[in-house]
């Protein structure tokens, strides 16, 4: 018999596939880059409604990460010594000092969902922590092209530079390492899933972007 969080987790797939066609389609395009902050925002908070065990050290630590991205993305964006030079576009929405407030949801969203996934998988804290750091930085790796095309961000010269995967390693993996050493693992099928679901979305995309 199929759960609630099952039937929960098929809505959010097909809502996914949706977007891709909405991406694809020329015609469609803009109404499904002005639902793109909907999505991820609704996304998040479907996790969270599904969360088994809520402890306020983990929840204080994920909205910590969702902090300290968005400061990290402000001083990368002016300096360009972090991540390479860069900026934002406007599918992400509201911005302060032409940083979409939506990036820090992002960076927590995503050591989020891969530390739920990490979690019965992986004890020592160290691994888990290289391990989330990894897996995000493949995710930024086939999100990139896709983010230039349809206007989240773009580079100088349009090329993305091997110092923002670096970095992104780097920030993912302390991120998930200040997670593990102030709270347990907690495991959730539906934030883990978001993460494999969310990748999917961007794999095809990026197969499209690059033949198209």
């Amino acid at each position: 018999m199929q759960t609630v969080e099952n039937r929960f987790i098929s809505v959010i797939a097909i809502i996914y596939v949706v977007g891709i066609l909405g991406f694809i389609i020329p015609s469609l395009n803009p109404i499904f880059i002005k639902l793109t902050p909907y999505n991820l925002i609704g996304s998040f908070i479907v996790a969270w409604i599904f969360h088994k065990k809520w402890e306020l050290p983990h929840i204080a630590t994920i909205i910590l990460i969702g902090i300290l991205g968005f400061f990290i993305e402000l001083l990368g964006v002016k300096t360009g010594l972090i991540f390479g030079n860069y900026h934002y576009g406007n599918t992400f929405g509201a911005k302060w000092q032409q940083v979409p407030y939506l990036i820090g949801l992002n960076w927590a969203a995503m050591v989020f969902y891969t530390s739920s996934f990490l979690a019965p998988r992986i004890k020592n804290n160290i691994l888990r922590a290289l391990a989330g750091g990894a897996l995000m930085t493949v995710y930024d790796f086939f999100l990139e092209p896709v983010a230039m095309r349809f206007d989240f961000w773009d580079w100088k010269n349009h090329t993305v530079p091997l110092q923002n995967y670096a970095a992104w390693f780097v920030f993912a993996t302390l991120f998930h390492l200040l997670l593990n050493t102030t709270s347990k693992p907690i495991k959730n099928k539906v934030a883990s899933t978001l993460f494999f679901i969310q990748g999917g979305f961007f794999i095809i995309l990026y197969v499209f972007v690059r033949l198209f």
